[in-house]
């Protein structure tokens, strides 16, 4: 044993090292540790949230940078939208409103318009225009958001033709710092209107016509995107996916396109209206690129092993008649329940009583039911083509064409309670870390970029 001691200690004096460290005469020295000084967050007027003030930062989205810094002052913005809040279809009333409500508890003034009369869930700081508003006639009948009219007669284009018209002249609108425009709707009239207010134009893309025609886009629409995509200073896209989409397909400026997420509001999870009861949840709009089908044929997988097992799809669209005789086809007509449009207080409902939730799209922007059904602990699983995808890991991700592996997960998740609530309680851990608020002062920050490169100081 000393034979072998005398050994290492000889081979550790020849080394190198060794020979440096006794020439020097010492070991390895202590570690520098480079000591900042603490950050003192200063609150601005404009900046102030429940639980005090939130310092200013800087997030990384795929290139798409978004400084979140606090205006010196409150900004006039004109919103040009389409749906509001109780009446709309999917997820684009649901961010205007959240949006709008967030950015006037910052103290902004927001002059929101849209085809429709109303009537609109007040939000404090928001006035509402509309076509008609001063004409005792009754405004024209305006389609519901995303609606296929399936020719190229549809409404939708005397709709928005004169929605547009309407908003490149309107007056009296008072002080204007940026025109803020949702999607494709509006982008016309958007535009003429901030060129002769000579004002900023941010748009904010939620999807587009290649996604929503599943790459068979309608020129009527996807011209109204490049148009609004040209013309803004800045856009935002809610995802990662969909801001290279508006750069391969659309040859957007990278240096002008931002990534804002979408986000939910904590809702309580209920108790199970029937706990002996177990259902699998989809919530959309029932459209090709929803996929649907997929949902579907994956319910067929599981009724043999799982016959107590409710499928319930909630929602309306084009491809309502076509799932009712999918289901039929595949044998599972008793266990599938189509529900057609909700309401958002249904929603909460069918969220209460759910085990778990599926969206499997076939592309997905973002995908705001996913978020809800996690903010409301219910575990979920998403394609992987989803935009929430980018922002998750207590999501399980399957490619959207896998009903095998759609029904092999929700098999797990049905079989197994323990990992039911794991995946719940992450989930909605992961879909309230941020929210609202942060998504407005992200907004802010983009507003006062646009303006910065329009000259305008804020």
């Amino acid at each position: 044993m000393s034979g072998t001691k005398d050994a290492k200690g000889r081979r550790r004096a020849a080394s190198p090292a060794a020979k440096r460290r006794a020439r020097a005469g010492k070991g390895r020295g202590k570690p520098r540790v480079r000591r900042e000084k603490p950050r003192v967050a200063v609150a601005e007027p404009l900046d102030e949230f429940p639980g005090g003030p939130v310092e200013a930062r800087s997030l990384y989205h795929n290139g798409g940078t978004v400084r979140t810094v606090p205006a010196p002052r409150p900004l006039q913005i004109v919103m040009v939208g389409w749906e509001w809040p109780p009446n709309h279809t999917g997820g684009l009333g649901v961010h205007s409103f959240e949006m709008a409500r967030e950015l006037t508890k910052l103290g902004h003034h927001i002059v929101f318009l849209t085809p429709f009369t109303g009537p609109f869930t007040p939000v404090a700081g928001v006035v509402f225009r509309f076509p008609g508003e001063r004409r005792g006639t009754k405004p024209p009948e305006y389609p519901p958001a995303y609606w296929t009219g399936g020719t190229p007669e549809s409404p939708f284009v005397d709709a928005t033709d004169g929605y547009n018209a309407w908003i490149a002249q309107l007056t009296d609108l008072g002080p204007v710092d940026v025109v803020h425009v949702h999607d494709w709707f509006g982008t016309v009239g958007g535009k003429a209107l901030a060129e002769r207010l000579g004002v900023p134009m941010v748009m904010t893309v939620h999807s587009t016509e290649y996604d929503r025609s599943l790459g068979h886009p309608w020129d009527h629409i996807l011209g109204r995107e490049q148009v609004g995509i040209d013309a803004a200073t800045r856009v935002i896209a809610v995802s990662r996916h969909l801001r290279q989409q508006l750069i391969d397909r659309y040859h957007a400026d990278p240096e002008k396109v931002r990534v804002i997420y979408n986000a939910v509001r904590p809702s309580q999870r209920l108790e199970h209206i029937d706990p002996t009861k177990r259902v699998v949840l989809y919530v959309g709009r029932l459209a090709a690129m929803k996929g649907v089908d997929t949902f579907l044929r994956a319910a067929a997988r599981l009724v043999p092993t799982f016959p107590d097992v409710l499928f319930v799809i909630a929602g309306e669209g084009p491809e309502y008649s076509r799932l009712v005789h999918l289901a039929a086809a595949l044998d599972i007509g008793d266990h599938v329940m189509f529900l057609g449009k909700v309401t958002d207080e249904e929603r909460e409902i069918l969220l209460a009583g759910s085990s778990v939730f599926v969206l499997p799209s076939v592309v997905e922007p973002f995908g705001i039911a996913a978020l809800e059904a996690m903010a409301a602990g219910v575990p979920t699983i998403v394609s992987k083509t989803s935009g929430v995808a980018e922002i998750s890991t207590g999501a399980f991700q399957v490619d959207f064409w896998d009903a095998e592996e759609f029904a092999s997960r929700i098999a797990e998740l049905l079989e197994y309670p323990t990992l039911r609530a794991a995946m719940g309680e992450q989930g909605r851990w992961e879909a309230l870390r941020e929210g609202w608020p942060e998504r407005a002062r992200e907004t802010v920050g983009v507003y006062l970029e646009a303006m910065a490169a329009k000259g305008r100081a804020p």
